[in-house]
């Protein structure tokens, strides 16, 4: 079984899939979208979402606005960069539409984000059997006549290194770039799903009708 293993292992085969992929498609979306796409690839090791840390500090944060009015609270913003912002929005204007207004935009460029990262890894799927043709042809040189009792041996390899070249480019796409695209786009829709929930619930919960400070007695802004 170890030989069996080894026997699929051809590292300039591999080489060629591998680099030329990369190069291929750094090249067709940029080094800059590149990059980004490894990532969000990276943090899919990470926890998408923290629902529970962003919902305490949107709860402690909705408590201080109805205790201090909107323009005074000073509550900590939530982790979660787009819920943060949308918090700070509205202590800063004081306005629901502006509220809605930063959360929208936000929810764009988390989506163009997330979609840019997830179509790196498509066009790399794509690029990976291409690049599986090219190691193929490359390995297809090493059929020139020979003479000598290595010919045969030079053949064989050669063979070999198509074979696996063409099986390197097709594990590459299957088992490794389509895969990250979907998991990209899924984990992206998640944490979408989950901050809308808790932005609808503190958009409902500051448009509610205001309730009396503690003490029952109205706070007169500008009285002394």
């Amino acid at each position: 079984m170890p030989s069996s293993f080894s026997a699929l292992f051809d590292p300039g085969a591999l080489t060629i899939v591998v680099a030329g992929t990369v190069l291929a498609c750094a090249a067709r979306c940029g080094w800059h979208d590149f990059g980004a796409a490894l990532r969000e690839a990276g943090a899919l090791a990470r926890p998408a979402f923290d629902a529970e840390a962003n919902r305490k500090a949107l709860a402690r944060a909705v408590a201080a606005i109805q205790r201090d009015g909107t323009h005074r609270a000073n509550p900590a913003l939530p982790p979660d960069r787009a819920l943060g912002l949308m918090l700070e929005t509205f202590l800063r204007h004081g306005s629901s539409d502006a509220m809605h207004r930063a959360r929208r935009a936000e929810r764009a460029l988390d989506e163009a984000r997330r979609v840019s990262a997830a179509q790196v890894f498509v066009w790399a799927g794509e690029l990976a059997p291409v690049f599986g043709l090219i190691g193929t042809l490359y390995a297809f040189t090493g059929l020139a006549p020979a003479s000598g009792g290595d010919a045969i041996a030079v053949t064989m390899g050669a063979i070999a290194t198509a074979v696996l070249s063409t099986l390197y480019g097709a594990l590459l796409a299957h088992l490794f770039c389509y895969p990250l695209a979907s998991a990209i786009e899924r984990r992206g829709l998640a944490r979408e799903q989950a901050r809308e929930t808790l932005a609808e619930w503190f958009s409902e919960q500051v448009a509610a009708p205001d309730r009396p400070p503690l003490g029952g007695r109205p706070h007169l802004r500008g009285v002394a």
